[in-house]
This record gives C-alpha cells, sequence and structure tokens, in this order.
C-alpha cells in the first residue's frame, strides 16, 4: 500500500472506532514493512487532518454543490487527504495529491463513483489556492474560531470564558502546530559535556530541571539515537520535569508513582532517589506498564519495582512519605500532541473525571504519612480538574495543607498559590498542572 492509502486506511478504523491514534498507527505499521521516510508522510497526513478537520471540510463544501456527500466519510476523508497536501505540504506536487486521491477512491465500492467528483473539487481548490474562504467574518465568534481554528465549539467556548480572546487565540494556534519533542539526559552514566557532543548535530539544549531536557531538531526521531538506544536518554516534556520538581526527591527515598505509566517522571523519580532509594510503579493498565517496563531496563534503572494495580484500591499496607498521583484526566494541555482528543472528549467528561479525580486523590491520601509529601499533577488545563479537586480535597481533609513555599521552580511556572500552572499560551510548553499538599497530622 502506498504512504496515502495507508494513512486513508487509519483515518477510516479512527472513524469506525475513535480512540488514541497512536495505537491504530502502530498497529498498520506492524503489518508490514514501511521506510522511515513512508511513516513519516503517513503521521504528517493522519495527524495533520487531524488539526485541521473542520478547517478542510469547510474548504471542501465550497466546491462541492450538494455537502451532504461528505456524510460519506470515505468520501469525506479522500477529499481531505488530497487538501490537505494542497494546502499545507509545500513538497508534494498538487498533481500527485489529485491523482494519488483519485486512485485511492478507485480501490473502493463506497468511492469508486464520486471519482470525477474527487478530480474536479481538488483541481478546483488548486486553482482558487491563493484566494481561498477559510471561515466567514460576520459568523458569531465561537463558530468562527472553531472553524478557523479546528477546534469543536464546545471547547472554544470554555476557552473565550475562561481566558478571553487572546489567549484563547494563542492556544488554538499552539494546538494546531506540530508539536516539539523533547529528550531528557540521565542523571548519571553520561557527563552533561558528553551527552551533548555526541548528540549536538540532532537537539539543542533546553534546559528545564536541573537543565537536563533537550529540543531534537526538525524531523529527528528519538529512537534513531545512539544515546537513546544506550539508555542515556527519554523522550520527556520539560513540564513532566517540573512536576517531579516538586516531589523534591532526595537520595534514598522511598516513592509511590501512581498512575505511573508510561513512566517518564518515574524514572526521573527513580534516578534522584539513587541506588538506596526505591519507587513503586502503579498502574492499571499492564499493557501501559510494560511498556514503561521497556524503558527502565533500556536505561538501566533497577529500583523501580511495578505493580497493576487499581488507584482507587491501593494495596499496601504502611504509609510512604511521598507518593506522586498524576492523576488520569482530559489532556487539554497536551491537545498539540493528541490532536484527534478534541474530538474523542466532550465537555461533560470534564465533570466525569473531575469525580473520579476526588476518589483518587482521597484514597491515595490515606497513604501519607506525617510529615509526607503528596503531589497532585494533572495535563489538563481545566480549572474542574485541577485547582477545584484540591480546593475540594482540602475542605474534606483539614490534616493537609498546600505547600506553597516552592524554591526550587522557576517562579513563571507557579500561579499565586504556589502550584504549578503551566499554560500552553504562555509558556509555549505542554499545559501541567501540579500541587504540593504536606499531611501535617
Amino acid at each position: 500500500m502506498s504512504a496515502r492509502a495507508i494513512a486513508f486506511k487509519i483515518l477510516i478504523l479512527w472513524d469506525q472506532k475513535p480512540n488514541f491514534l497512536d495505537s491504530i498507527i502502530d498497529n498498520e505499521f506492524s503489518k508490514g514493512s514501511i521506510d522511515h521516510r513512508d511513516k513519516r508522510f503517513v503521521f504528517e497526513l493522519v495527524y495533520g487532518i487531524m488539526r485541521q478537520a473542520l478547517s478542510l471540510d469547510y474548504i471542501i463544501t465550497q466546491f462541492i454543490s450538494n455537502p451532504k456527500l461528505l456524510e460519506n466519510t470515505y468520501l469525506k476523508r479522500i477529499l481531505e487527504i488530497g487538501t490537505y497536501q494542497i494546502l499545507f505540504m509545500d513538497r508534494v506536487p498538487d498533481y500527485a495529491s489529485v491523482n494519488e486521491s483519485v486512485k485511492i477512491a478507485q480501490k473502493y465500492k463506497k468511492t469508486y463513483k464520486y471519482t470525477g467528483l474527487i478530480n474536479a473539487v481538488l483541481r478546483a481548490i488548486i486553482k482558487n489556492k491563493n484566494q481561498l474562504k477559510r471561515f466567514d467574518s460576520n459568523m458569531e465568534l465561537v463558530k468562527r474560531l472553531s472553524i478557523e481554528y479546528s477546534h469543536p465549539e464546545w471547547l472554544v467556548k470554555r476557552w473565550l470564558y475562561r481566558f478571553g480572546l487572546e489567549k484563547t487565540q494563542k492556544l488554538l494556534l499552539f494546538n494546531n502546530q506540530r508539536p516539539d519533542i523533547f529528550i531528557r539526559r540521565k542523571l548519571k552514566g553520561i557527563s552533561k559535556q558528553q551527552f551533548e557532543l555526541e548528540t549536538k548535530k540532532y537537539c539543542e539544549n533546553f534546559g528545564g530541571y536541573y537543565s537536563l531536557y533537550y529540543k531534537l531538531k526538525k524531523n529527528v526521531q528519538p529512537e534513531s539515537l545512539i544515546p537513546f538506544k544506550e539508555g542515556k536518554c527519554i523522550v520527556q516534556s520539560p513540564s513532566s520535569g517540573w512536576i517531579v520538581a516538586l516531589l523534591d526527591v532526595k537520595s534514598g527515598d522511598k516513592v509511590v508513582d501512581v498512575c505511573s505509566a508510561p513512566g517518564g517522571k518515574t524514572s526521573l523519580i527513580a534516578e534522584l532517589a539513587g541506588e538506596y532509594g526505591k519507587v513503586i510503579a502503579c498502574d492499571l493498565q499492564e499493557k501501559r506498564l510494560k511498556t514503561a517496563i521497556e524503558s527502565f531496563d533500556r536505561m538501566r534503572l533497577t529500583t523501580i519495582s511495578p505493580l497493576v494495580c487499581n488507584g482507587f484500591y491501593l494495596p499496601f499496607k504502611c504509609y510512604f512519605n511521598k507518593i506522586i498521583l498524576d492523576a488520569p484526566c482530559s489532556g487539554t494541555g497536551v491537545i498539540h500532541r493528541h490532536p484527534e482528543a478534541r474530538w474523542i472528549k466532550k465537555e461533560e467528561d470534564i465533570i466525569q473525571l473531575s469525580q473520579n479525580q476526588k476518589k483518587l486523590i482521597e484514597s491515595v491520601s490515606k497513604f501519607v504519612s506525617v510529615g509526607g509529601t503528596l503531589i497532585y499533577s494533572t495535563c489538563s488545563i481545566e480549572k474542574e480538574e485541577n485547582e477545584d479537586v484540591i480546593e475540594w480535597f482540602l475542605e474534606r481533609n483539614k490534616n493537609f495543607i498546600l505547600e506553597k513555599n516552592i524554591t526550587n521552580i522557576p517562579e513563571k511556572y507557579l500561579d499565586i498559590k504556589g502550584c504549578v500552572n503551566i499554560a500552553p499560551y504562555e509558556h509555549n510548553l505542554d499545559g501541567m498542572f501540579g500541587a504540593k499538599l504536606k499531611r501535617i497530622k
């Protein structure tokens, strides 16, 4: 199959059962040999279309006399594939975008009779490329932004209310950009100078917690780096590092990481705790935990004990001095990494997630020793999942306080209460929230 045909199949599979794209892509790639260049092409098409779906459809409908035809998802996806290449992939010749789209249509009963339409629509878009109408300026603001930046209206409306127009536009734009890929250097086993010497062609120093983070250059895959294969680094956002910084891990600490997969924070905690420390990595999903274990093994981290368990019912009969709960959330702070999430999540999901988060933090808090620390974090930028959860928890648990005097994290990443509050529209990083709670009695 051509790269375009694979991308089409992935999109159709997603339409039939919407879920996170990476698992669908991995499954399709595993079915046959596909070279690195074609993989990049598939990723660009699939993720690009997920980012620009509403905008693409708005343009396409301008060249179709009967917009109801787009209810045929096969036809819609083929037109999106062709249109995306024409408008967003400069290196692809326009004629190839048209011809290859027609070829895909010829292979399916649901689209064979529309090959002429596909050819005509895509050629019309090419002809009018420089004067396309990308949105109607007379539209109500929420609808206009929804189409212009390809986000669901409920999300645009929510962010406008919370953040205002300027910050919302920055957030929407951020979500539609290709995400930067960061790697974190291992604390021990390689010096900063040696690591930078080995990777200077592929990445640039970013800094972050303990100056461990580097941003990969465009089109560089971490798996291709020798230091990555040798376990000298791991893929991790600098935002995650600042969440670990809240925990302030010392050598010899014993830490429980609840909901630990995919294990980026866990690995950093283990490195900070050192050879005399211990980390129990808990997760409900065995498959995700196995992926984390592969990273731990690659990095030769031997002080981590993986444990498949439910965070609502932790199987412990003792207390711990340090626990981190990275709670399952809506992920609205990392939509740029998972653009399909904007089409999966619903507003009511945020309310349901916040209820689960309250149950989780209540459950986990019972295992914190007096004087011990509990970190609550999410990759959400929604108040209901962050500040409201902490406020609710502290009202019910007078034996905990919120630590406000945080000295090892830059002030720009902290809010007035001392919580980590990294906003994509302000910091151009993954959105994350973190609160440091201390048990006082």
